[in-house]
């Protein structure tokens, strides 16, 4: 008997250690504040920012002949970037400031415990230096953490992924870190064997082994034939005859594997995948599975609306939607509208945000709950016009330049844009095909 109240006072001791510690490590790492609040608007330029900072990084990595690579980015690219994070992140907030003493990054997620909201504030400083990295210190809420013991914490974690020593090496492939007034300028050693061709094959590599399988790569095979057999016999339709087509075949093999849990979920996301691949682009193919068309061959014409655009906004973002979430599809689809309002573009287009919109909502249909697959299957089951498919886009405007675009919305966070967005969900409701819940 003295063996078990021993016993249960030490079960008991630990749990009061182990409860000490967890709010501890609460009152050191959560605020009630966050440490930013909203500023950063996606905007045209806030796009164009990004996309330069994509473009600098392209660049310095691409030369084969370059021993050291030299990434540089100002302090409107970095908030850019940060701006984006924050549309695919929701509630996250990030702020760079660049002066000659170095760089200081800002960071707020919130997190919600127990049905209140609390904050995750982080900054980072980052000093000059002409050899290793130089992290001043890293702060997490209350606590601050010295730069080098931030940095050992660092080369553990990429010890534990890539094997001993890997850590200390990439630490050690910086050169030198300088800062202007309002820049940044990282100098890289250039990695032995370095081929970016190569890397990217071998990440599209990893993709698949993390997140497919041979059985799925089989299903969107049979897909896939199916489909490419329709574009020639049909070679310029509608996409409504293709999901026609492919979600019959998706009810009917559900129907074979009826008892394994999950399977019109597989099946759909396996048709989605499949029409990827037929219609997508190089990149596309490759990251859902292989390149099927030679170069040069154009896809099949396949329109939504009679117009191949809206097909590919809708295909496109589906296709994201299946391999990432709705906050990435959604801020893809955003980020396009406003590249293509700058001079140069076709203009910000509300069409285009409609078909973007379709396809993300499909596909949260398609792939959302075991109950919404199925239903999505029954749906065509019977025959469907493309009007129950896309809604009429009659008013909604297009073209618009960019400073039009500002002039009339500001940014992607105004309310004037937030209603226009508020009519295209209105649009997608009022279609039976919205309708579809999604239960768990």
């Amino acid at each position: 008997m003295k063996a078990v109240h021993h016993l249960f006072r030490q079960v008991l001791t630990l749990l009061l250690v182990i409860v000490t510690l967890c709010g501890i490590c609460f009152w050191l790492l959560f605020d009630a504040q966050p440490l930013l609040t909203p500023q950063g608007q996606m905007n045209a330029d806030a796009v164009r920012h990004s996309k330069q900072l994509l473009s600098n990084l392209n660049a310095a990595i691409r030369n084969p002949t370059e021993q050291q690579w030299v990434f540089s980015a100002n302090t409107d690219e970095l908030n850019s970037a940060f701006a984006l994070a924050s549309r695919t992140l929701p509630g996250f907030r990030g702020q760079a400031q660049v002066n000659p003493a170095g760089l200081t990054s800002f960071m707020t997620l919130p997190v919600s415990l127990l049905g209140k909201p609390y904050y995750l504030n982080a900054s980072v400083q980052v000093r000059p230096s002409s050899g290793p990295l130089d992290v001043h210190q890293v702060t997490l809420g209350m606590l601050t953490v010295p730069g080098e013991t931030a940095l050992n914490l660092l080369g553990w974690f990429a010890d534990q992924l890539w094997g001993a020593g890997k850590g200390e090496n990439i630490l050690a492939m910086v050169r030198s870190v300088q800062f202007q007034q309002d820049e940044v300028k990282v100098e890289v050693t250039r990695p032995g064997g370095w081929d970016l061709q190569r890397l990217k094959q071998s990440g599209l590599s990893v993709y698949r082994e993390l997140f497919s399988s041979p059985a799925q790569t089989a299903n969107l095979e049979f897909y896939y034939k199916i489909a490419a057999e329709h574009a020639v016999a049909n070679p310029n339709s509608s996409l409504i005859s293709y999901l026609q087509l492919l979600f019959r075949q998706a009810q009917a093999r559900t129907a074979v594997y009826q008892d394994e849990p999950g399977r019109a979920q597989q099946e759909n996301q396996a048709v989605l995948l499949a029409m990827a691949q037929l219609l997508g682009g190089r990149n596309l193919q490759l990251l859902v599975n292989e390149v099927k068309r030679a170069p040069g061959v154009k896809p099949p014409r396949v329109t939504l609306a009679r117009r191949p655009d809206l097909q590919q906004h809708f295909i496109y973002s589906a296709t994201i939607q299946v391999l990432t979430n709705k906050n990435v599809s959604d801020t893809v689809g955003e980020a396009k509208e406003l590249l293509d309002s700058i001079k140069g573009g076709s203009g910000f287009s509300f069409v285009d945000l409609l078909a973007d919109r379709a396809g993300v909502r499909f596909a949260q249909i398609a792939i959302g709950s075991p109950s919404s697959a199925a239903e999505l299957q029954r749906f065509f089951s019977q025959d469907r016009t493309e009007a129950e498919l896309f809604p009429s886009k009659s008013r909604l405007p297009e073209g618009i330049s960019q400073q039009s675009f500002e002039q009339k919305y500001q940014s992607v966070d105004s309310a004037d844009y937030q209603k226009m967005l508020a009519d295209i969900n209105q649009r997608l409701d009022a279609l039976p095909l919205y309708q579809i819940r999604i239960r768990e």
